[in-house]
């Protein structure tokens, strides 16, 4: 479980603040995977059970990362925005 997390300010963000910043990342899921399955744009072929499944994947994520469990890249990235209102640009390093 994600106890601190450093931004890229190098703040290190811990306690309440650690789990808001948590809780809005995982709030931004939560609403994408629901969006998505409301828009349904899926290819025809895709079952109803299929995307009843794709949803119920996502809102796993999404408690994952409230419980601070899952924090890959793309979830750091987000935490760090919600964080420091930046979105920071990364590049391949050479």
């Amino acid at each position: 479980m994600l106890k601190r997390f450093k931004d890229s300010n190098g703040r290190v963000v811990s306690g309440q603040k650690l789990v808001q910043a948590l809780n809005a990342v995982a709030d931004e899921y939560e609403k994408l995977a629901f969006d998505i399955r409301k828009e349904d744009a899926y290819a025809s072929h895709v079952t109803e059970s299929q995307k009843d499944e794709a949803l119920a994947k996502s809102l796993d994520h999404a408690d994952q990362v409230r419980r601070g469990e899952s924090v890959g890249f793309t979830t750091a990235q987000r935490l760090n925005m919600y964080l420091t209102g930046d979105c920071i640009a990364l590049f391949h390093a050479e």
